[in-house]
């Protein structure tokens, strides 16, 4: 069984080096170009491989996720039939002729970064220092202090330094299936917080659903696809702030019958290293 990873394309804020979280951005050009070509490796892989391209699909809520999975459903010639998932777990199916179903969740959306988020990347460093940022950044534990959700509010009339600062949609509208559902959404987040988030997800619903609809696809978020490694291969706390996920560059995670770990790969090595380490740096140079 075969999980197709990614994360989302090159979005808007990826491209000026500001902490995006769960503020709803779109891919920028390059993004979509990313992934069409996400698409296309893919697609090379499954022929080379005799095998057949993934039955469904998963994304986050956020629309760059969405945005990036529609690009790669147009290379393969489907349709998405999206449908959000909140409370009760829907009866899923597997690809059926054109219609591709992608089911749309909070628990992949990215890292909610708290009142880091539409900030600077850069002014984040020279405010707390290089020791906290990356604590706060890349450790298991850190977490950035809460945003104050009702900043949303002035959005129209405090631009901040950004233009992205209090960008986050309001939630009453976005999320009202969630708040109906009595989902506790975050307003800041550290790496296991996501993780904790994600599991129920992944043991309930994707893991079993692989044995109905066969592969899968996961278009998510550089925290959601660490968390998602981290719990299928079983990487330490310690060693997961390593874990540097580039955009755009699928992996396939393969699992055994009971859904243990083989082993994971990316389609595109060489640029999956040089830009996971571009994400490594990013803060950190001009």
């Amino acid at each position: 069984m075969r999980l197709y990873v990614l994360r989302h394309g090159q979005s808007e804020v990826n491209s000026k080096n500001i902490f995006g979280g769960w503020i709803d951005v779109h891919l920028t050009e390059k993004g979509l170009q990313q992934a069409k070509n996400s698409a296309i490796l893919i697609k090379e892989y499954c022929k080379s491989q005799g095998l057949e391209l993934p039955k469904v699909g998963y994304t986050s809520r956020l629309i760059r996720t969405e945005e990036t999975i529609n690009v790669i459903l147009k290379e393969f010639s489907k349709e998405p039939e999206f449908h959000i998932v909140s409370g009760a777990l829907p009866t899923q199916r597997a690809s059926d002729g054109d219609i591709f179903p992608v089911y749309q969740s909070w628990r992949l959306n990215e890292r909610h970064y708290g009142s880091w988020q539409g900030q600077g990347k850069h002014k984040m460093l020279g405010e707390y220092g290089e020791e906290k940022y990356m604590y706060i950044r890349r450790d298991y534990f850190g977490k950035p202090p809460k945003a104050d959700l009702n900043r949303e509010m002035v959005q129209d009339f405090d631009q901040g330094d950004t233009g992205y600062e209090f960008k986050e949609p309001n939630r009453h509208v976005k999320y009202l299936e969630e708040e109906i559902n009595h989902d506790e959404l975050p307003n800041g987040e550290s790496l296991c917080d996501v993780v904790q988030r994600l599991n129920p997800l992944l043991q309930d619903m994707i893991l079993p659903s692989l044995r109905d609809t066969g592969d899968c696809l996961i278009v998510g978020h550089g925290s959601t696809v660490r968390s998602l490694l981290k719990i299928l291969e079983g990487i330490s706390d310690s060693e997961i702030k390593e874990v540097n996920i580039p955009n755009a560059i699928p992996s396939v995670i393969e699992l055994d019958d009971n859904f243990k770990f083989v082993r994971k790969f990316y389609l595109d090595p060489e640029n999956a290293k040089v830009n996971a380490e571009l994400v490594r740096q990013e803060g950190l140079k001009g």
